[in-house]
């Protein structure tokens, strides 16, 4: 029963160090930092965001935003998040900005029209 007591106690002290981990991390700059056009200033880029039906930070958006695009049945953050995300790129891309960010060799990126598809 002891060794039991003791391994318990060792995977939460350790799952704990894992979760402190994850925790301590910095967050990155906002997604708009990652979207550049020549001779734009940060209020012109913030002014497109939102012209985009994003935020001042990126494609950020608000729960109203998100139910209006769900369809019947739908999760409302799935398929209306991730429609609503390729819009707001499709729309920065047509202003004549240029994505900076990563694109990784993963379907996510390969569907993301800031890295290339359509």
């Amino acid at each position: 029963m002891k060794v039991v007591i003791f391994a318990l106690c060792l995977i939460v002290s350790l799952s704990g160090c894992v979760v402190g981990f994850g925790v301590a991390s910095e967050p990155g700059p906002p997604e708009i930092e990652y979207w550049i056009k020549p001779d734009t200033s940060a209020e012109q880029r913030v002014q497109d965001s939102k012209e985009c039906g994003g935020s001042p930070l990126g494609a950020n958006f608000s729960r109203k935003q998100l139910e209006a695009e769900g369809q019947p049945g739908e999760h409302i953050f799935l398929g209306p998040l991730s429609r609503l995300h390729d819009k707001w790129e499709r729309c920065m891309l047509s202003k004549g900005y240029r994505y900076t960010g990563q694109c990784l060799d993963n379907s996510v990126s390969r569907s993301s029209p800031a890295c290339g598809a359509p």
